[in-house]
């Protein structure tokens, strides 16, 4: 081949291949410096026909989240079965385990029409002696990944012995089935719960799952709002980051519905100095299913507008995916 002809085809290969390197990449990086909204809502739930009528709520299925989800322009949600709420001794309920079955089945089916812009997670009351046996059967259904644990409604606390080893028992059983937890870990009424609680779940909860992700909800206590307990909580989470404890190297907090716009200054800063001492790449924005401002985009404005997070920051929270959602 002479020589001009030879350098001319290398001169092209390599424009190509420079071509289809910017290609592939272009692909391959995901655009969140463009994104205006987070990727994923974190804390999200259905209304069943059974469960409106307990809550006294309007029904929701997958198809008007979905629709929520579009007009906020978030591409996929977490969808927390209320199983649990069937167990509430208060209520006085007939058959609530296989309520709660019913209530799971039906997550199951909604979130499967919806794959994958939604993903269910398990429930149960732990309390409850049925509740190993149906985590261990919902977590076979289409589409349910994980376990929610609704402390508060189920009348947990971790500073009760029993209720300890029933917490411990979910995490083992998540643990055996790589499952991610979500759990609303304040004690009911809000009475008797703060720090100690979190030291709990470090010293005696997380050792039984140390594999999977584990996420507490509402910015560590109850929403809406950021009250001391909620700070209690997250200065503990924070002390352990700062100590790089191996015990919370999967544990997460989503701020479900907590900045709303009654939060203040003063405690819009206060959350934002515990998130970043905990680490922002560990929050996950949730909206929960009164979501603050009436809908779920009025919700992540006023978070966007009340907490006094850098740019980056922001993009940090709007991008974070965890694995169990790829």
């Amino acid at each position: 081949m002479p020589e001009a002809r030879y350098k001319c085809s290398v001169q092209i290969m390599k424009s190509l291949f420079s071509l289809s390197s910017l290609f592939a990449a272009a692909c391959a990086t995901p655009q969140t410096s463009s994104r205006t909204a987070p990727l994923v809502d974190y804390h999200q739930h259905l209304v069943s026909a059974d469960f409106a009528a307990v809550a006294k709520l309007p029904q929701r299925d997958g198809a008007a989240l979905v629709r929520e989800l579009d007009a906020a322009g978030i591409e996929r949600a977490l969808v927390l079965s209320v199983g649990y709420t069937y167990g509430d001794e208060r209520k006085k309920l007939s058959e609530p385990d296989a309520r709660t079955s019913r209530e799971n089945d039906w997550t199951s089916a909604e979130v499967i029409k919806h794959a994958p812009r939604l993903v269910g997670f398990c429930s149960a009351n732990p309390l409850r002696d049925a509740a190993l046996q149906e985590l261990e059967r919902c977590l076979a259904l289409p589409g349910m990944t994980g376990i929610k644990q609704h402390f508060g409604n189920g009348g947990v606390s971790l500073r009760n012995p029993d209720h300890l080893k029933r917490a411990q028992a979910v995490f083992a059983l998540a643990q055996r089935h790589r499952a991610p937890i979500l759990i609303h870990m304040r004690a009911r009424g809000g009475t008797d719960y703060g720090a100690e609680d979190a030291r709990i779940l470090i010293e005696q909860v997380l050792p039984m799952a140390p594999s999977v992700d584990v996420i507490v909800a509402h910015l560590g206590a109850s929403s809406p709002g950021y009250t001391e307990q909620n700070d209690a909580v997250m200065e503990v989470f924070a002390n352990a980051a700062r100590a790089k404890d191996p015990r919370i190297r999967n544990l997460f907090v989503d701020t479900g519905a907590n900045i709303d716009a009654d939060t203040t200054a003063e405690q819009a800063a206060l959350a934002a100095r515990r998130m970043r001492d905990f680490g922002v790449s560990r929050i996950l924005y949730g909206s929960d299913l009164s979501a603050p401002g009436g809908s779920i985009g009025a919700g992540w404005q006023l978070f966007r507008a009340k907490m006094p997070l850098t740019a980056t920051e922001f993009r940090t929270i709007m991008s974070n995916r965890r694995p169990f959602l790829r």
